[in-house]
């Protein structure tokens, strides 16, 4: 993407988890270039500075507006708001090769406020490209018959499509879960599965506080208790199959939880799938199949930097903040974000994923008797709805109503202790007064 005037060239990450459109700003030692606003006539600073945490690290900035080009797909705002970030902790990665973040979500979780428009909602604006966007990832493991780009010395088949949909980025039939509410793209997990076995577990605990579809986050992220539940399944089944090596550390969702089989390999056909069952309709769900090459990540052993084996990461973490559907799962999925009809759509992904991606996506089914909606987390914010209007003026009403007999007890209350003081005082005279008679 291009920043400014004349545009100065930056590699920008896509996380659909965020709405800030921030890139670095000054110099940094983790990036090799950052935008230099100094060199920009177009560029023009605000007062109003914007901090954003994450789970680790975090960046401060200002907001500017400034010239954007993305010359691929032949786009230009002349008035697009940054995020200029001056300081930052643990968010810039060495050798990852973008100095920036677009983020595609909505105004409503943009920092420091919704005031701050979102880059795609610019362009939008501005009649570019309709409210639809879609994006391909693919990592090393998917890599086959797709053109990719080279990013960081690896060959990753990633695409980005603003305002619709490529045909030629996936095969079959496009499913699509309603977006629950615009702000992140939260979508309503009805059920999961692991080996085919349903966690039974009530539906709404998959879902708080949220369940969300993030580019920016690598994992699949889950409750803690259902992180729990998944882990006891897998536990049980892993440790029957012939898998030596499998540290106590691996099943506790920590940094640690590295997997170094003894020979090397894994049973890649008797390890368990996952399943990730979605809300369609308020009785009907499909689902989304995290194959067990998609949980289990190739690694080196950081821990043991002498290792020579192969080593695999469970990418499947608890989470704090609800369940986050991220590129661990996405990657086997063409995923399509349609604002204009509020849905985002999964179809199997055509970056050479081999015959069996062709079985992560589970059919629509109907679920009788149930409300999928009733699995969703209920939160509330905003203004409040006519019933509530009434419920406070009749609150308000009855209030006023007991003022008068506040007061009236009160007085009540006042006049009697007076009284009650009053008859103490005579008998406390009437004892000292007998007292010095007897003397």
């Amino acid at each position: 993407m291009g920043i400014g005037t004349p545009p100065q060239q930056m590699n920008i990450l896509i996380d659909t988890g965020s709405s800030n459109f921030a890139l670095a700003a000054a110099d940094n030692q983790a990036i090799d270039k950052y935008f230099d606003s100094s060199n920009s006539s177009t560029f023009s600073a605000t007062q109003k500075q914007v901090s954003v945490p994450y789970t680790q690290g975090n960046w401060q900035g200002y907001l500017a507006t400034d010239v954007v080009t993305i010359p691929s797909m032949n786009i230009t705002v002349d008035d697009a708001t940054l995020s200029c970030i001056y300081s930052s902790e643990n968010f810039f990665i060495n050798g990852s090769n973008w100095q920036g973040i677009l983020g595609l979500g909505y105004s409503q979780i943009a920092r420091p406020d919704s005031s701050v428009e979102p880059l795609f909602d610019a362009i939008v604006r501005n009649g570019i490209v309709n409210d639809t966007f879609s994006m391909q990832l693919c990592g090393n493991k998917f890599n086959g018959t797709a053109q990719g780009v080279l990013v960081g010395g690896t060959s990753l088949s990633q695409f980005l499509v603003l305002g619709g949909i490529s045909e030629s980025l996936y095969e079959g039939p496009i499913y699509y879960a309603p977006i629950h509410e615009p702000w992140y793209y939260e979508v309503v997990l009805t059920d999961i599965k692991v080996g085919r076995e349903s966690l039974n577990m009530d539906c709404k605990e998959y879902n708080y506080d949220k369940t969300i579809v993030d580019s920016g986050t690598t994992n699949l992220r889950v409750p803690k208790r259902v992180f729990q539940e998944i882990i006891e399944r897998m536990r049980m089944i892993m440790e029957a199959l012939p898998i030596g090596g499998i540290p106590a550390t691996f099943w506790d969702g920590s940094e640690k939880n590295i997997l170094c089989p003894d020979d090397g390999t894994l049973p890649w056909e008797t390890l368990p799938s996952i399943e990730l069952h979605l809300g369609m309709t308020p009785n009907s769900s499909f689902g989304l199949v995290v194959a067990p090459r998609m949980y289990l990540r190739p690694v080196h052993d950081i821990f043991d930097p002498l290792s020579n084996g192969t080593c695999y990461k469970f990418a499947i973490t608890p989470s704090d903040t609800g369940t986050v559907i991220g590129a661990v799962v996405m990657e086997a999925f063409y995923v399509i974000f349609d604002r204009v009809s509020q849905q985002v759509g999964f179809a199997s992904s055509s970056c050479g994923l081999s015959v069996e991606a062709l079985n992560h996506l589970i059919n629509p089914y109907t679920n009788p008797g149930g409300d999928n909606w009733d699995c969703a987390y209920l939160r509330y914010h905003g203004a409040p709805n006519a019933l509530q209007t009434v419920a406070y003026v009749m609150a308000g009403v009855c209030g006023a109503c007991l003022i008068p007999l506040v007061v009236m007890v009160i007085h009540w209350q006042i006049v009697r202790c007076k009284e009650h003081k009053s008859d103490d005082y005579g008998l406390l005279h009437e004892d000292h007064t007998l007292e010095q008679s007897t003397e």
